[in-house]
């Protein structure tokens, strides 16, 4: 019988390692995860700051940039050259 027991000890132990072993490894893919998912979590926040902190009036500040542009675009070109 002793040599029973044994043989059934040592299928336990085996069964143990091997789910540590699996345990490890999924403790390893989770932690990832977590990773991944707090700087898609960042990038979220990011994203949401910069909404939040653009002004109001965007159709406002297109119109003030266009004011300021020069008129006559050939002039600045630097292709081309004046006849």
């Amino acid at each position: 019988m002793a040599n029973q027991d044994q043989l059934n000890l040592g299928m336990q132990v085996l069964c143990l390692m091997k789910q540590n072993r699996m345990l490890k490894q999924q403790n390893a893919m989770l932690r990832d995860l977590i990773d991944r998912v707090d700087s898609v979590g960042d990038r979220l926040w990011r994203m949401e700051r910069r909404n939040a902190t653009e002004p109001a009036d965007q159709a406002g500040t297109s119109k003030q940039t266009a004011q300021k542009e020069p008129s006559d675009k050939r002039a600045t070109c630097c292709s081309h050259t004046p006849e």
